[in-house]
This record gives C-alpha cells, sequence and structure tokens, in this order.
C-alpha cells in the first residue's frame, strides 16, 4: 500500500477518536447538577422536608452521605429531598434517610446541629 494511504488512515482513525472524547466530555458537562449553595433557605427547606425540627432525631455523616434518623417517617418528604440534594441520591431504610451531597454533607450537619 502507498505511504498516503497510511497517512490518511492515521489522519481519520485520529478524528475519529477526537469525535468520542469530545461526546464523553459534553456528556458529563450536561449530566452534572449546579453546585448547591448552602444558606438559610437550603437548610429550612432541608429541615422541612424532614418533617420539621421536631421530627429529626439525629444528623451523622457517613463516607460523605448525610445520615439523618428521624422519629416519623410519614412527616418526610422524599421528593423534596430528592430535588435538593446534588446527585439525587436519597436512600430510605427504615427511618434513617441517606442523601448524597458531595463535599456540602459536614457543612449541612454543622447547620443542623447549631439549629438543634
Amino acid at each position: 500500500m502507498p505511504f498516503y494511504i497510511w497517512i490518511i488512515i492515521g489522519v481519520v482513525a485520529f478524528a475519529i477518536i477526537l469525535a468520542c472524547l469530545l461526546c464523553v466530555i459534553l456528556k458529563r458537562k450536561k449530566k452534572s447538577k449546579p453546585k448547591i449553595v448552602i444558606n438559610d433557605e437550603f437548610i429550612n427547606e432541608l429541615v422541612k422536608n424532614y418533617g420539621g425540627l421536631s421530627n429529626i432525631k439525629d444528623v451523622l455523616v457517613d463516607n460523605g452521605r448525610l445520615k439523618i434518623e428521624v422519629l416519623d417517617f410519614e412527616k418526610v418528604n422524599l421528593d423534596g429531598i430528592q430535588k435538593l440534594s446534588s446527585d439525587g441520591g436519597v436512600f430510605a431504610t427504615g427511618n434513617v434517610i441517606k442523601t448524597l451531597y458531595k463535599l456540602d454533607s459536614k457543612t449541612i450537619k454543622e447547620k443542623l446541629d447549631k439549629m438543634r
């Protein structure tokens, strides 16, 4: 095969790889939600979705997840908590609700502890 054919094959292969990488990068950017802002409004909305301060029994941070134990699960609004979470990861087991807030879980716990 002539040398110029190998050059054309190389250029086409490079273009395909570049296009695939660009697609992956653009897809990642679309999926990421904006970083949450932990202010008083956010904390008050979070408390409301957990059924109020009187319904929150315990607050812990476990492997980056905010882990909140509630007294009455019927008062909890899981959809509201899901909307507030950074990645939408809300898991409920019994009266314990675990939510992922990436690097903000400790800050949220500190603010909730100050309110209680």
